[in-house]
């Protein structure tokens, strides 16, 4: 077959992992296709890539077409620093005024759908932005923003009540949040063993990379977003990307609340994979 294709999240949390790919490193077998998480959700239904990330409520949608690689999450235990509620006043006092929603991510929407349903007993009059749009869009009471976004507005600091995601799940589940996994179509896994085993292994070894160089990484993110170094590097020390039993009992408690409060219509298995001569594994989410 042509190159697999894989796709990237175009957000500097993914850096960590594709630096190394990206820049000959790390060999990788395939192709990188970098674009919006809502865009790798769509193309990988579609059948346009093989592997890819894909945020976790999309695979809770559609796990019956993917299998999820092992030991790879974009996630975080507390402050994440890049899913973040801004307001102009304090979250308690927003019920019935405008919240604007990101168009981009639609797992970190449903997160803060539970915590405003299960921790801050609040409801907003919540819209979604349209893409293509700034921040503030509407002139909004409050913004969910996430990424480079979600970086930036915090650092412009015109809002004076910023609520981390990450932190706000934590106090309420004491668990890690899992916002994107990385998955391999079925039909490409069964195929294809071989080849998914060496994407696999090449983005373990440039993660590996990127543990041994964030001086590299936070001089190459400062760039990107016109910020000083010292800022991009505390900012990735907030992020995870492992999947161990913690990183899944947290993804599988999001699965069940989100299932609970309406946002998902069926409970959510993980189907991981086994490797080329192990059988995959299942976990329910109740």
């Amino acid at each position: 077959m042509e190159w697999p294709r894989l796709g990237r999240v175009s957000y500097l949390n993914c850096l960590p992992l594709f630096y190394a790919l990206e820049t000959g490193q790390v060999k990788v077998p395939a192709k990188i296709i970098a674009d919006h998480p809502a865009v790798l959700n769509k193309a990988f239904r579609q059948g346009e890539l093989e592997v890819t990330a894909v945020s976790s409520l999309a695979y809770g949608k559609f796990a019956e077409e993917a299998l999820v690689l092992p030991g790879l999450s974009i996630s975080c235990y507390g402050k994440v620093g890049s899913v973040v509620l801004v307001s102009r006043v304090p979250v308690a006092e927003l019920g019935g005024r405008p919240l604007s929603l990101t168009p981009y991510s639609a797992t970190s929407v449903v997160l803060l759908r539970i915590l405003l349903q299960r921790f801050y007993h609040v409801a907003p009059d919540l819209f979604i932005r349209p893409a293509g749009t700034p921040p503030d869009w509407g002139q909004p009471e409050a913004l969910l923003a996430i990424g480079d976004e979600a970086l930036q507005v915090v650092r412009a600091g015109r809002y004076p009540f910023v609520y981390d995601l990450g932190e706000e799940w934590r106090q309420l589940t004491g668990k890690p949040m899992v916002f994107a996994l990385w998955v391999a179509r079925r039909d490409f896994a069964a195929a294809y063993p071989e080849e998914l085993a060496g994407i696999w292994q090449a983005l373990q070894a440039a993660r590996a990379w990127g543990k041994r160089h964030p001086g590299t990484l936070a001089a190459v993110g400062a760039q990107m977003l016109g910020v000083e170094p010292e800022f991009i590097e505390d900012y990735f020390t907030l992020l995870n990307y492992d999947l161990d039993w913690p990183h899944l009992e947290g993804l599988l408690t999001f699965y069940r609340l989100a299932h609970a409060e309406g946002l998902l219509l069926h409970p959510v298995a993980l189907e991981i994979w086994g490797g080329e001569d192990e059988g995959n594994y299942r976990l329910q989410s109740a």
